[in-house]
């Protein structure tokens, strides 16, 4: 029997294979308030045949006309939180061969004597006849895989109990090729044992299995996560969402000098659990990639609402130290193989983080996806945007900092030693919300106003007065308009970044398209559509 997928063979008690419990809400939603049908992470959900009761995926169950509930998977989305059980050896000429009478089980711990402490799992008949991974990278496979008439609920297996695989529920086998998701923390040993009809063991053999919380198994750095006091400039680990009395996560110092860590730093107009979703989601999916390095989560102050964007942007400049901070840290930990991603207006946070650096690389590569930061901040060459009539007179202080002639605001950052850009040219939030935002400033704070002849700026209606380079973060954030495209929607990006290096999303193989939903197109969906993108973020780190 083989549950391993990522180097784990799971074959003792000292080294098993560690998952993480199907416990979140994996459920088909429209995204809000733009009613476009997707599959994404819940903060609560209900299922059909609960309807006013919470049910995590492990739970759900569906209901057929005649009124009859059974467990379902709810969704394709979820077939993430799933993981291959094999029963090798097992053939149907062996099972012809058994003594009359004979079972074949599987249970917790040895024969007679379960393990109290063992966890809980569901198994269903998997849908790839060869027990691939077909379920993960192709839509119709995955589709096949939650149909409850085609891929049979096996049962919930958790301690003292046991499901017999030859048996007439299964017209006399029911496969040996099975997925399973974690119901229930624990870990021991999951048994299979062929016994003759007087009970005499024939053959037995034992997978070791650990399931956890999936925050217990990557790391979540913050620095606040209250949009209305200014980010800490140490990050520190965070207990949110955990039972109380939980000690955060955190990695014992690696024994490899070649581990690798990848860093996440997440966008605006988002609440704590949203965070976690997506950073729960970024881990699953790199897992499913094959990833076998260290992850953690970067999460800062933003606002939790979409119109706040200049509260949000000042708070993304301000979070930069504290990144910075840990960024050194984990670099004198995992020297030469730190990565960076960062989505949406988290690339303010890390852009000026990478900046702060100086002259020595913190990070080994640095992937911008979809980000909210002005381009002409990294190339000044890069399209010009038309600000028109919302055009204030204030200069691009982005394309040349802060005079007249200067480098751009990004020039001499050297932070990290590989700079790639993700985009997307239909990009709806880059396109729709941060170009208005920039039409927008200063009126996004009336106190701030440009004075034209003598190129000043002030705030509080005319009384305090604003210079650079000490003001610039309540500067760019609340008052310098950036008359180009952002980073997330602009092509052939040059200065730090490479072209060679750029990753188009509008195209095949990743087909983000207009949809707001496609802004972080990445972290929803299901793992069928969009694992090329996971793939190629592992190949421009040069992890794979």
């Amino acid at each position: 029997m083989d549950t391993s997928f990522s180097g784990q063979d799971a074959t003792s008690a000292s080294s098993p294979y560690i998952f993480w419990a199907n416990l979140n809400f994996d459920r088909w939603d429209n995204d809000f308030p733009f009613s476009y049908p997707e599959q994404d992470d819940q903060q609560i959900a209900f299922c059909p045949a609960a309807p006013s009761t919470i049910t995590p995926d492990c739970n759900y169950s569906n209901v057929l006309a005649n009124g009859y509930a059974y467990r379902a998977i709810p969704d394709t989305r979820d077939l993430e939180d799933y993981a291959r059980l094999w029963v090798c050896g097992v053939t149907t000429n062996l099972l012809a061969q058994l003594p009359s009478g004979s079972t074949v089980t599987l249970s917790w711990g040895d024969v007679g004597s379960p393990n109290s402490g063992n966890p809980t799992i569901d198994i269903f008949q998997a849908a790839d006849p060869d027990g691939g991974i077909g379920y993960q990278t192709n839509e119709i496979t995955a589709q096949v895989q939650t149909n409850f008439l085609q891929c049979r609920y096996v049962g919930r297996l958790g301690p003292g109990q046991s499901i017999q695989l030859n048996s007439s529920q299964f017209n006399g086998w029911a496969g040996n090729h099975f997925i399973w998701c974690g119901a229930n923390y624990g870990n021991g040993g999951l048994t299979m044992t062929i016994a003759d009809g007087s009970g005499n063991v024939l053959a037995q053999t034992t997978a070791y299995i650990q399931i956890e919380d999936i925050k217990q198994m990557y790391e979540r750095w913050t620095v606040g996560d209250r949009p209305s006091v200014a980010p800490l400039t140490n990050a520190i680990l965070t207990t949110e969402g955990l039972p109380a009395g939980m000690s955060a996560f955190e990695y014992t110092p690696p024994t490899d000098p070649n581990t690798p860590y990848i860093l996440l730093v997440h966008g605006y107009n988002m609440k704590p659990w949203e965070k976690d979703r997506y950073a729960e989601t970024a881990y699953k999916r790199l897992y499913w990639q094959g990833y076998q390095g260290r992850f953690g989560m970067f999460g800062w102050p933003t606002a939790q609402n979409a119109v706040q964007f200049g509260a949000s942007e000042s708070q993304a400049w301000l979070s930069a130290q504290g990144l910075l901070n840990k960024l050194n840290d984990l670099n004198a930990e995992y020297p030469g193989h730190v990565y960076l991603a960062a989505h949406s207006l988290g690339n303010v946070v890390a852009g000026e983080a990478l900046g702060l650096a100086g002259s020595t690389p913190v990070v080994n590569t640095y992937v911008a996806m979809q980000g909210a930061v002005a381009s002409h901040a990294y190339d000044p060459s890069t399209t010009a945007y038309n600000l028109g009539a919302f055009y204030d007179g204030a200069p691009d202080c982005y394309a040349h900092y802060w005079t007249a002639g200067a480098s751009c605001y990004f020039n001499a950052t050297a932070g990290a030693g590989t700079y790639v850009n993700f985009f997307n040219t239909n990009d709806w939030a880059l396109a729709n919300a941060w170009l208005v935002f920039q039409d927008a400033k200063p009126s996004l704070s009336p106190s701030y106003s440009y004075t034209a002849g003598t190129g000043a700026y002030y705030k509080n209606f005319g009384i305090t007065e604003l210079f650079f380079p000490g003001d610039r973060y309540d500067l760019f954030a609340n008052f310098i308009q950036a008359p180009c495209y952002a980073l997330g929607m602009q092509p052939n990006v040059g200065g730090k970044f490479a072209t060679a290096r750029q990753v188009e999303l509008d195209i095949p193989p990743y087909n983000f398209s207009t949809q707001h939903i496609y802004h972080s197109g990445e972290f929803r969906s299901d793992n069928p559509q969009r694992w090329q993108f996971w793939n190629q973020l592992l190949v421009q780190m040069r992890l794979k």
